[in-house]
């Protein structure tokens, strides 16, 4: 081969492998990797992180009402009750008089349940005495004021468990016996009375408040979950008009299945951890916690603090990428399940919100539980926008929360490796280049 062709054939292979390294300034190594550029210089700081105790969160109709009073082997005692909304499934109902309420049903239908399945709780329902307010706010540490009961009842919460309903077998409701002297005054004898707040439903919850459901056991294994908007969700009213009335009849009340309808449920919960495997009163809030606990409801959330991270403040580094990483900690889970995600929620003292990486469509936030080994799971959240305007924009760092998402609706908890644990830390790593 001629030397010349061997001398512009090398120039074209060193053209070539050039090309495969674009430089992009003074930004970062300088250097694509895969037509992507590189992350920049990495830099993973601590992780002060430890759990505290959560008053109150919003319930008000949530995606499942949840009851029982329930011993957790880790996280102490929790009991879930909650109220909601009875209504009419006809307006102007014409009963006849004479009319007499033999007997009551109550079916609601289970979503699922929290613990072990198959353990009974007693069960109390009372009939709430003050009107619930649609433009207020619910929460889970609230107060209701009640009558006396019209159940009072063991029961047991399975979800597989059969269920008769005169009709048909079904399996997923709980099922149970109501007093018919209180729907007796309150439906038959005032409807036949001409009492107006049956013209519709907006009338006949002002006068009818609605229901509040407790678990008044000792403590049992279980809470169960339930979903008021199934169509088999309801209370059976059995009557007879008159002595000669022979044939069965039925008026029902449901929980608001109908478009329009105006629904109003919340859960109500309180913990006690005495029993917990935390103590409350002795977190190191300076060092943090070799494990931290995250729960549902108004239960413990995990508090982060993120020292050193204020060395990037005025910078001008541009953040490519920051990553929190939390490992499950093995055999805490079994019966009692792990939330599916967890959030992360910036906590301003007097108002809380979600990080701002929620905010993006590009980059999720991530904060799904992945299996990393057979036995292992994980909770990654990318937090780059937070970091960026924690050291950019607004100069502060502040604390952040860790919470299930949907704690209105649930009381799955999960044991977190934290910042000082020796084997399965809290990792926090923050890419970035300088724009200088």
């Amino acid at each position: 081969m001629p030397n010349k062709f061997r001398f512009a054939l090398s120039l074209i292979f060193a053209a070539v492998f050039a090309s495969c390294e674009k430089g992009n300034g003074t930004i970062g190594s300088g250097k694509f990797v895969d037509e992507r550029p590189e992350l920049g210089e990495k830099l993973t700081f601590p992780v002060v992180s430890f759990t505290r105790s959560w008053d109150s969160v919003s319930t008000k109709n949530p995606s499942q009402v949840i009851l029982g009073n329930y011993d957790d082997p880790i996280f102490g005692r929790t009991n879930a009750s909650f109220f909601t909304r009875i209504l009419l499934s006809k307006s102007s109902p014409d009963f006849g008089e004479g009319t007499i309420c033999d007997s009551v049903k109550v079916r609601i239908a289970y979503s699922s349940y929290y613990g072990v399945e198959g353990d009974d709780i007693d069960l109390k329902v009372y009939p709430l005495l003050d009107e619930q307010v649609d433009s207020l706010s619910y929460y889970s540490n609230g107060t209701v004021n009640y009558g006396p009961a019209i159940a009072d009842t063991m029961v047991v919460i399975g979800p597989r468990d059969t269920v008769f309903n005169g009709v048909d077998t079904l399996v997923g409701f709980l099922s149970f016996d109501a007093d018919p002297a209180y729907f007796q005054t309150n439906i038959f004898d005032a409807a036949i009375n001409g009492e107006s707040h049956f013209a519709d439903n907006e009338d006949f919850v002002k006068e009818v408040p609605g229901l509040y459901f407790t678990d008044e056991g000792a403590g049992s294994s279980v809470a169960g979950y339930f979903n008021l908007d199934a169509s088999g969700s309801l209370i059976q009213l059995y009557y007879h008009t008159g002595v000669d009335d022979t044939i069965a009849k039925v008026f029902n009340l449901t929980f608001g299945q109908n478009f329009g309808d105006p629904t109003l449920s919340y859960n109500l919960f309180s913990n006690d951890y005495s029993n917990a495997q935390f103590d409350l009163d002795m977190v190191d809030t300076l060092n943090g916690e070799v494990l931290t606990y995250v729960q549902g409801g108004s239960g413990v959330r995990t508090e982060l603090h993120f020292p050193d991270l204020d060395t990037l403040i005025g910078k001008g580094y541009s953040i490519n990428r920051a990553e929190l990483s939390f490992d499950v900690l093995q055999g805490t889970a079994g019966q009692y399940r792990f939330p599916g995600s967890l959030i992360l929620i910036q906590d301003l003292d007097t108002a809380q919100q979600l990080i701002k990486d929620y905010t993006s469509s590009v980059n999720p936030t991530g904060g799904t539980v992945a299996r990393t080994d057979v036995r292992e799971f994980n909770y990654t959240f990318n937090v780059t926008r937070m970091v960026h305007d924690f050291v950019n924009d607004r100069e502060e760092i502040l604390p952040i929360l860790i919470a299930p998402s949907s704690s209105s609706g649930n009381l799955h908890r999960v044991v977190l490796g934290g910042g000082m644990h020796p084997v399965i830390p809290a990792e926090f790593n923050v890419y970035y280049t300088r724009s200088k």
